[in-house]
This record gives C-alpha cells, structure tokens and sequence, in this order.
C-alpha cells in the first residue's frame, strides 16, 4: 500500500481521532505547546490548499524541519528562523509531528480545513516518523548557501531572487523597509555584487558556480549589520 493511501485509510481508534473543523484544530494546538516542546516536523505537498497545519504559532526556539514540494514565500519565513528546509517534488499528504509523539494529518488532503488526525498510537507515530526522516533523506536543500550569511540574510535574498520589492521583503518578514535596504546594500559591498539581481544569482542562484563565486574577496570586510525583527 503507498503512503498516500495508508494515510486515507486510517480510523477511528485507540490513538487516533478526528478534530473537525478549524477551531477545534488551533484549540487543540494550543494545548499542544502550552508545554515545553523540542521538534517539529512538518511536510507540505505542492497539491497542499489553504495552509493551516504548519503555519500554527510555535515557540521560536523549537527546532523545525519544513519538507515541502515546491518553494514558496513561507519558505523564506522558515529561512529567517533557522529553521532546516529541503525540497521533494512527490509527498504524500501534509502532515505536523511534534516531538515524535503527536502526529496532526488532514483527515480529507482536499479540505484540509475539515480537520485532522490526531495519532498518539506509538507504533504509527513511529512508522510516520521513519517515512518522514526516509524522504528527507531522499529531498535536496533549496539552496546551497556560501559561509557567512545569517538566517534572516539568506531569507531577504531568498525573496529578492522571487522578484519582491523591498516594501514586500519587509512585510513577508516582520522587518522595516529601512532595515531591508541596509541589509542589501551591505550584501552587496561585501560580495561585489552590481545590482540586486546580481545578488541573487550570486547568493541564491542554483549554478554552484555562483556559490563559489559568491565569496568575500581576500580581505574585504562589511558592517555586518545586525537585524531585529
């Protein structure tokens, strides 16, 4: 049976059960992270609508892995918090595990605000937490990012390469317009770069040419500005 359908086949069970409905998901989730909390796994297939798992509030200092099928602009949110980050074009169903004990999964992939899963049964978390750590396994990093750069750097460039102003930059990660322009303006001294696009070749481009191209000349130096949210 594929992964696909083993997940449409769940039910009812010592383990399993249904949350219906939007609200009673966010209040569920709530619960989740009221405590401490270390991990969350989450995948998202490109057939995925209307993002709900995934995208619910958790503590910035829980470490995420994010396995998506195509890039997007939420991808570069997840940049800017550290969080890891591959992509795989074939998934089977979205799917949020958080410390490898709850498992939430859309109970209809088509509506995912029907509601979803909640698997707590061991031995299927397990077996959901072997086939995510297999496909990770099996994806590829988005980028191959040269040495130096933070978090929120890489992610304001990640934006830039997608063809966003600096206002859009700024709005997509919580940051000043000014705090964008400053940030561009110092990537662009320190890696020789001729114009914004130049920079994201440099920075973001898939040719691992433009990687090794991209480092800091012997001896030049930047301001290294320091961004806050």
């Amino acid at each position: 049976m594929s992964e696909a359908a083993w997940l449409k086949s769940l039910r009812v069970g010592r383990g399993v059960c249904p949350l219906f409905g939007a609200d009673a998901v966010v209040a569920r989730f709530a619960e989740i992270v009221s405590v401490e909390r270390s991990e969350r796994l989450v995948m998202v297939p490109a057939s995925s609508q209307r993002p709900l798992l995934g995208t619910l509030p958790m503590p910035p200092d829980v470490r995420t892995r994010w396995l998506g099928s195509a890039p997007s602009a939420h991808d570069a949110r997840l940049i800017a918090t550290g969080a890891e980050h591959r992509i795989l074009p074939a998934l089977p169903a979205k799917m949020v595990i958080i410390d490898r004990a709850i498992v939430m999964t859309p109970i209809d992939p088509e509506d995912p605000l029907k509601g979803v899963w909640q698997i707590t049964a061991k031995p299927l978390v397990h077996a959901l937490v072997e086939m995510y750590q297999r496909l990770w396994r099996q994806a590829a990093e988005p980028v191959r990012w040269p040495a130096g750069l933070s978090a929120r750097q890489r992610a304001v460039v990640t934006l830039l390469a997608e063809g966003y102003t600096d206002q859009t930059v700024a709005e997509q990660l919580g940051l000043s317009r000014r705090t964008i322009t400053y940030t561009v303006a110092d990537l662009m001294k320190k890696y020789g770069a001729r114009s914004r696009f130049h920079l994201a070749l440099l920075l973001a481009g898939a040719d691992a040419d433009f990687a090794i191209a991209s480092s800091p000349r012997p001896g030049h130096t930047s301001n290294n500005l320091r961004l806050e949210y």
